[in-house]
């Protein structure tokens, strides 16, 4: 289903009533398209899913400025997934290469989320802010300005930023191939293999 189809569905839809818990009937890659819409594919490089080659951990959506500096945007669709991210492993979100770290979390949840940040960061310098979204597709940014990581960053080498843009590339072709694979299963009933 489309981007535009399931923002119409999903604001119609009751997201309390969830069983899973999940407060959103968006799914990861809709949100990914949204942040990617708002950052802009023209002056960023965004590069969903990133793990193997860049970081020792999985980052939701990279984003990277023309000068280098990368910016992580953490997905999260439902409170026990945002509670999840404090028992993962002590390096992730920490890299030297993410300048800026944002949580992009359901507006539902928002005040949970700034709670708990304020409790697991007392003090707000490396406090991560937060970007919360509606089922509509609006964006809500929180804080005055990007949230800064603490300790050692640094923008990317020559040779980093061209690793980034080859994953981003991957990303990008796998999907199309799965899917012109999944469209003519579809209309032939066969898939023929001349894809890969």
């Amino acid at each position: 289903m489309g981007l535009k189809k399931n923002l119409e569905k999903a604001s119609t839809l009751k997201a309390s009533k969830n069983k899973s818990g999940v407060c959103t009937e968006l799914s990861v890659k809709e949100i990914q398209a949204l942040l990617a819409d708002y950052w802009g594919i023209r002056n960023n490089i965004i590069v969903p899913n990133v793990s193997w080659g860049m970081l020792d951990y999985e980052a939701d959506l990279l984003i990277m400025n023309k000068t280098g500096y990368v910016t992580e945007i953490e997905i999260k669709r439902s409170w026990s997934d945002f509670l999840a991210d404090f028992k993962k492993d002590e390096v992730a979100h920490k890299s030297e290469i993410i300048y800026q770290f944002w949580f992009c979390v359901p507006d539902e949840i928002y005040s949970k989320c700034k709670e708990k940040l304020k409790e697991v960061y007392p003090d707000s310098i490396g406090r991560p802010n937060i970007i919360s979204y509606t089922d509509s597709g609006m964006l809500n940014f929180h804080g005055k300005a990007a949230s800064y990581c603490s300790g050692k960053h640094r923008k990317l080498y020559l040779e980093e930023q061209l690793k980034l843009a080859r994953l981003g590339t991957l990303r990008y072709w796998n999907s199309e191939f799965k899917r012109l694979r999944e469209e003519e299963v579809k209309n032939d009933g066969i898939y023929d293999g001349a894809l890969e």
